[in-house]
């Protein structure tokens, strides 16, 4: 752009002794002229810059505590030491109370379709809980001496279960946990069971 700015200068501004002055000045306005169009020219637009927009940051969601997945059983524990239970659907389900504590409920559901009646089944629950930093990774209780050895809190509750019945069995624990010195914190990962015995089959 600057080599012609020069040659259109150069081409205008030379003076012609050999014409008169009156050309001269012609000369000179058209090489003004030239130049506005040359200067004109070379006027560059520059395009808006866009900003990069930061990267969104991803936000890193912790989750809750649960147990390691080393340990042999992280779901509730149901056992039926007798086979005269078979037939009892039982279950289990557990709320944290208001006292640090968790009331566990077992429910033993023995309707029936057919309306039956008969004798009562005597049962003993041993209701427990454990944290399962307390216990060993491969505790997996099947029988009350498993309880006993572990030293988790446990409660033991008696029920007579008759047929087409529904019949709850509850505890909190440990505040009920024999002994009283067992412990439990719902502030940690734990688990809870029962293991059901009929009493009549009892040593």
């Amino acid at each position: 752009m600057q080599t012609e700015y020069l040659s259109v200068i150069i081409m205008f501004s030379i003076p012609d002794t050999k014409r008169s002055k009156g050309f001269a000045a012609t000369v000179l306005l058209v090489a003004v002229a030239a130049l506005f169009m040359v200067s004109a020219g070379c006027t560059t637009t520059s395009q808006p810059i866009t900003p990069t927009a930061a990267p969104t940051e991803v936000p890193v969601i912790t989750p809750a505590p649960t147990a390691d997945a080393g340990y042999a059983v992280t779901q509730p524990i149901v056992v039926k030491a007798d086979d005269s239970l078979i037939t009892t659907k039982t279950t289990i389900d557990a709320v944290e109370s208001g006292n640090s504590g968790l009331v566990v409920t077992v429910t033993y559901d023995k309707k029936n379709s057919m309306g039956a009646t008969g004798d009562g089944l005597f049962t003993l629950a041993y209701i427990f809980a454990y944290n399962y930093d307390d216990v060993p990774k491969d505790f997996n209780p099947q029988t009350r001496e498993d309880l006993f050895n572990a030293g988790v809190p446990y409660k033991s509750v008696r029920s007579t279960i008759y047929p087409n019945n529904v019949v709850y069995a509850t505890c909190e624990l440990p505040v009920d946990s024999v002994p009283t010195t067992h412990s439990l914190s719902i502030g940690k990962p734990y688990n809870y069971g029962v293991i059901v015995y009929n009493v009549n089959n009892l040593d």
